[in-house]
C-alpha cells in the first residue's frame, strides 16, 4: 500500500474518532440539567440542550433560530442584557453570575426564579466572534424552602438577625424583633446602635468592652471569636426613651458564619427572658419571706438557750401526734429528764454557769435522738424527749443520754464541772391525755431521784 493510501486511511480514522467524540459531547450536553445554551455576542442561540427546549416549549430547530431576547419577558431581557453586555465589554472578565426570573411571554404568573452563570468560551468562532455558555438553574424549590424557613422564624418568639463584617444589620428574619426592640427598619443600621446605644449608660465597663470585641472578631479567623465570645454581652435589661418601667430582660446568643475560615457574618438570636426572670425574682422574694417567717416561727417554738422546742410547741403540736396520726409518725413514748443538783450548780457557780450546763446537757440530748424524735425544754432544768419508739427503745435512748451527760466535762473559768441526770420513761396509754402522761413520767423521775439520782426508771 502506498504511503498516500495509508495517509488517507489514517485521516478517515481520525475523522471517525472526532465524529464519535463530537457525538459523545453532544450527548453529554443534551443530558445536562437546567438551561444550557451557547450564544454569540448578539444573543443568537447556536446550541442548546433538551431541557432548554422543554423550558421554552420550542423544538430544537426553532430554538436554534431564536435570539435570547425572544425567550425572556421584556423587563427580564433588559436586566439579562445588562449583565451579559458587562461581560462582553470587559475582556478581563471570564464569567458572571446573577439571579433573574424566567418566564415565557404569557406573563409573570409563569415566572420561576433562576440562578444564571454566563461564561466566556476559551475558543471563539471566527464568523460569530466570541461564544458564551449560558447555564440557568431553576431555584424555585430553594426559594420555597427559604420562605417556609422565614415563616417559621416569623412565628417563633425570637428575634433573629445577621450582621455583616462591618457590624451592620444585614437581615432580620423575624417580625418579633420589632416587638422586642420597639423599633423597625433594622437593615443597614449598626448592631451596636440598635441594641446597645439606648442602654449604654447602664452597661458595665466589661460589657462595653464586650461590644467592641464583637466588632473586633468580624472579618477575622474563628479563633478570634472563640477568644472573645465569653466577653460579649449575653443578658441585658433593654428599654428605649428612658422608659425603664417598660424594659425587658433580653438574652443574646452569637453564632459565627464562616467563609473559608474567616468570619463574614454573625447570626444573632435575641430572646425575651422577662417573664422567666421576673418569676425567678418572685420565687426568690417568696423564699426570703418564707425564710423570715420560718425564723420568726422557730424563735417562737425553739428555746434560744438550749435549741430544744418550747413548752408552747409541745402544747400546740405534740398532743396531735399521739395515737393515730395521718401526717406524721405517731408518738408513743415520753422520756423526762432532770439535771441532778442543778440548784446547787446555780448557787455555787452562778446562773451564767447554770446556763452553760443546760446548753451542754441539751446538746448531749440532741446528739443522741433521731430526726423524728421531739426534744422539749419543759421548764427550768426539766427536759423531755417524745419519740415514736416503744418503751424498750425509750429506755435504751434514755440510758445513752444519761451516759453521755455523765461523761461530759464542762469547763467554765478553768473549773471542771461534772453533772448527772435522772430520768423516767413511760409509754402512752390509749385515751390518756398529755397531762396524765407527763404526770406518770414525772412520778418515775421522782422515784429515780429518791433512789440516788443518775439513773433511769421505766414504767412497769
Amino acid at each position: 500500500m502506498s504511503k498516500l493510501n495509508q495517509d488517507i486511511q489514517a485521516s478517515h480514522k481520525i475523522l471517525s474518532l472526532l465524529e464519535k467524540a463530537n457525538d459523545h459531547a453532544e450527548h453529554i450536553i443534551d443530558m445536562l440539567p437546567g438551561v444550557f445554551l451557547i450564544i454569540n455576542e448578539h444573543g443568537d442561540i447556536l446550541r442548546g440542550n433538551i431541557e432548554s427546549t422543554k423550558v421554552f416549549d420550542l423544538s430544537y430547530e426553532a430554538l436554534l433560530r431564536t435570539n435570547v431576547s425572544e425567550l425572556l419577558r421584556h423587563e427580564i431581557w433588559l436586566l439579562f442584557r445588562h449583565y451579559f453586555h458587562a461581560l462582553v465589554k470587559n475582556p478581563s472578565e471570564t464569567s458572571i453570575k446573577f439571579e433573574l426570573s424566567l418566564s415565557d411571554n404569557h406573563g409573570i404568573l409563569t415566572e420561576h426564579p433562576y440562578y444564571w452563570h454566563v461564561r466566556k468560551m476559551e475558543v471563539g468562532n471566527g464568523a460569530e466572534g466570541n461564544l458564551y455558555v449560558v447555564m440557568g438553574e431553576d431555584i424555585s424549590q430553594l426559594r420555597e424552602s427559604e420562605n417556609r424557613l422565614l415563616n417559621v422564624f416569623s412565628s417563633i418568639p425570637l428575634g433573629i438577625l445577621t450582621i455583616d463584617e462591618t457590624g451592620a444589620i444585614e437581615d432580620s428574619y423575624s417580625s418579633y424583633l420589632e416587638c422586642l426592640l420597639g423599633c423597625s427598619n433594622f437593615e443597614g443600621r449598626q448592631f451596636e446602635e440598635v441594641v446597645f446605644d439606648p442602654i449604654m449608660e447602664d452597661l458595665t465597663r466589661a460589657e462595653q468592652q464586650g461590644i467592641k470585641n464583637i466588632y473586633a472578631c468580624l472579618n477575622q479567623e474563628e479563633s478570634q471569636f472563640l477568644l472573645h465570645v465569653d466577653s460579649f454581652p449575653k443578658q441585658i435589661f433593654y428599654y428605649r426613651d428612658d422608659k425603664k418601667q417598660n424594659g425587658k430582660y433580653l438574652q443574646i446568643s452569637y453564632k459565627p458564619v464562616n467563609y473559608e475560615g474567616v468570619i463574614k457574618r454573625l447570626l444573632i438570636i435575641i430572646e425575651d427572658r422577662t417573664a422567666i426572670i421576673e418569676a425567678e425574682k418572685e420565687q426568690q422574694r417568696a423564699q426570703v419571706i418564707e425564710k423570715q417567717s420560718r425564723a420568726v416561727y422557730e424563735s417562737a417554738i425553739r428555746d434560744p438557750l438550749t435549741g430544744l422546742y418550747t413548752r408552747l410547741y409541745m402544747e400546740k403540736s405534740v398532743l396531735n401526734r399521739f395515737g393515730e396520726s395521718e401526717d406524721e409518725e405517731p408518738l408513743k413514748t415520753l422520756i423526762l429528764f432532770d439535771i441532778d443538783h442543778f440548784k446547787r450548780v446555780n448557787d455555787t457557780y452562778g446562773h451564767d454557769v447554770g446556763d452553760v450546763v443546760l446548753k451542754d446537757v441539751s446538746a448531749a440530748i440532741l446528739q443522741e435522738i433521731a430526726e423524728q424524735d421531739v426534744p422539749i425544754r419543759y421548764g427550768g432544768e426539766e427536759l423531755m424527749v417524745f419519740m415514736p419508739g416503744d418503751l424498750n427503745q425509750g429506755m435504751a435512748l434514755a440510758e445513752r443520754i444519761r451516759v453521755g451527760v455523765e461523761s461530759l466535762s464542762i469547763v467554765v473559768d478553768e473549773k471542771n464541772i461534772q453533772v448527772t441526770i435522772s430520768g423516767g420513761v413511760a409509754a402512752y396509754r390509749e385515751g390518756e391525755d398529755l397531762k396524765q402522761l407527763i404526770k406518770r413520767t414525772d412520778q418515775l423521775l421522782y422515784k429515780a431521784k429518791e433512789q440516788g439520782r443518775n439513773q433511769i426508771i421505766v414504767a412497769d
